[in-house]
């Protein structure tokens, strides 16, 4: 079964359309809470914002004992922690760091499993550099739509990074170097996008809507409305997380219901081809054929210059075995940007299944030479090796 926009936040989620400021104008949203249809959804625990970013005591430990060791009496040596922190996040063999999409986790769970993705990361180093003393802000990323699969389903990712500095009063900050950016894009995109500071609570209702679109890909309802009505309730202008409570509805046969969260998403963006596909599905289990055809074409039009558009194509075709079609989507996304990873790997896929071993292992090179991530590139040259041996 899949769910085509199912939002998720792995690195950090958001699909916004333009860059959305703190500051946006207030609109009268009507939650759309359905707690008669989940009875007993109380019962599934919900970490509080407290224990999402709470360190334990090793981690407090190996924060410690870095600014002991730098000697934080100084401004400069000031800059050598935090420089050495974020290092030790980021290098493996220090701190031995796996990303994992799938794990959503508090900064405590974080420190000590050494497997997160962005999201979970940047808490966890939010976490860490204010235990150091340091400011840390969120910062939201205005990203083109881009889509992952996993089991069947169509994920679409935001992202967040952190911006780190050494004064409280960020107003006062005139050296360069007295700030840093720590981001953990697993894709490490070429081109520059805008970037607009959120609040914890934001932060707060990714955490949820993550574990709820995880929940709701496992089928398990109960614990998915848990989260998702948690994170509205976190930042009721987080659109992402009144998205899925509306995909949620629809799976669970309350249709109505879904229809009023959709056009109540909608209030915070009318440009969000996400809530407008989902609406399009909607209309289809409805009956509304002629209506869901409308929207999925202005929908489609709007799509046709994002390069991930065709890229989640190139992976659906290769699901049902149409593989030359999918090497069709796949360079479609490549002539309009090539940088990306995915897109070389899809080829690889896709002529490794037509028996083309000589122009799938040409595409795993692409790949792995268009990602800085470690993890992948191992992964990238595993599996030339694999193909060098038949």
């Amino acid at each position: 079964m899949r769910i085509s926009g199912l939002l998720t936040i792995f690195a950090i989620l958001l699909f916004l359309s333009g860059c959305q400021s703190t500051e946006q104008a207030q609109v009268d949203l009507k939650p759309v809470f359905l707690d008669t249809a989940f009875s007993g959804y109380q019962a599934v625990p919900v970490e509080s914002e407290q224990e999402i970013f709470a360190l334990d005591s090793d981690a407090k430990v190996f924060v410690n004992n870095l600014t002991v060791a730098k000697n934080m009496v100084h401004a400069k040596n000031r800059n050598k922690v935090m420089e050495s922190l974020i290092r030790a996040i980021f290098n493996r063999s220090d701190f031995n760091m796996i990303y994992d999409n799938g794990a959503n986790t508090t900064a405590s769970e974080t420190f000590n499993n050494r497997a997160a993705n962005c999201l979970s990361l940047s808490i966890m180093t939010y976490a860490l550099a204010k235990q150091a003393g340091f400011d840390v802000r969120f910062q939201e990323i205005d990203i083109p739509e881009y889509w992952t699969r996993k089991d069947g389903y169509s994920l679409i990712n935001g992202h967040i990074n952190l911006r780190i500095s050494d004064v409280s009063d960020t107003s006062m900050i005139l050296l360069e170097n007295r700030t840093m950016v720590v981001d953990f894009d697993p894709f490490s995109p070429k081109k520059y996008f805008p970037s607009t500071e959120v609040n914890k609570q934001r932060v707060v209702s990714m955490f949820y809507n993550n574990k709820g679109a995880e929940a709701l890909v496992n089928g398990d309802h109960l614990t998915a409305y848990s989260y998702l009505k948690a994170a509205v309730q976190a930042d009721i202008m987080f659109q992402d997380a009144w998205t899925n409570l509306g995909i949620l509805y629809r799976m669970a046969g309350h249709h109505d219901w879904a229809e009023k969260t959709y056009e109540e998403a909608l209030k915070l963006n009318q440009d969000n081809l996400t809530i407008w596909e989902n609406l399009a599905i909607l209309h289809e289990h409805q009956g509304r054929y002629e209506l869901a055809k409308n929207i999925q074409e202005f929908v489609t039009q709007k799509r046709l210059r994002n390069p991930y558009y065709h890229f989640i194509l190139g992976e659906q075709e290769l699901e049902t075995g149409n593989f030359r079609e999918a090497l069709a989507h796949y360079k479609k996304a490549i002539s309009i940007d090539e940088s990306h990873h995915e897109f070389y790997f899809g080829m690889a896929k896709a002529h490794a299944n037509l028996g083309n071993s000589k122009q799938a292992m040409k595409y795993l090179k692409r790949a792995k030479r268009n990602t800085q991530i470690d993890d992948l590139k191992d992964r990238y040259q595993h599996k030339m090796d694999l193909f060098a041996k038949l």
